[in-house]
């Protein structure tokens, strides 16, 4: 049940929060983040580094609905919000890794995910690996939205 209520809540948060009009490039951070999730968990439970339980419909060794929801969502609001300047996507970075590790954390406390020979550091720089990978995909394929529809600071 944790798997779909985190699915519910991220397409919540992603329906407030989403330009419309931005989906047809920010989709594509999306899409790369599900492809980037699911080799990262697949090969995280191939190294029992740690393991998924009660995953429902399974995607890669984990719930469909973690990877259809929070994995995407993040994925598609992280490519819209997406800063121009170099020091505010490191920033964008590190709150986007702390975040995501703040879901995991509470993920692993359901009960419905377990670090074997993991720990939550670990988690963190794999997350800056990903959101950096993110950003590099985002800016390299200009799927970042114009500067005129840009959440500003």
């Amino acid at each position: 049940m944790p798997w779909v209520i985190s699915a519910i809540v991220s397409w919540v948060v992603f329906y407030v929060m989403v330009d419309v009009w931005q989906l047809k490039r920010t989709i594509f951070g999306g899409i790369f983040t599900i492809a980037l999730a699911s080799l990262v968990d697949w090969g995280g439970q191939q190294l029992n580094l740690y393991k998924f339980y009660d995953v429902i419909i399974p995607w890669a060794g984990c719930s469909i609905f973690y990877k259809f929801g929070p994995i995407f969502t993040m994925g598609v609001l992280f490519t819209q919000y997406l800063p121009r300047s170099k020091a505010l996507q490191i920033i964008n970075i590190l709150v986007g890794s702390l975040l995501y590790l703040a879901m995991e954390i509470l993920i692993i406390q359901t009960g419905v995910a377990e670090y074997i020979h993991w720990h939550y550091l670990a988690s963190l720089l794999v997350d800056i690996g990903a959101f950096t990978a993110l950003t590099w995909f985002a800016t390299t394929f200009n799927l970042a939205p114009g500067p005129d529809r840009r959440f500003r600071i």
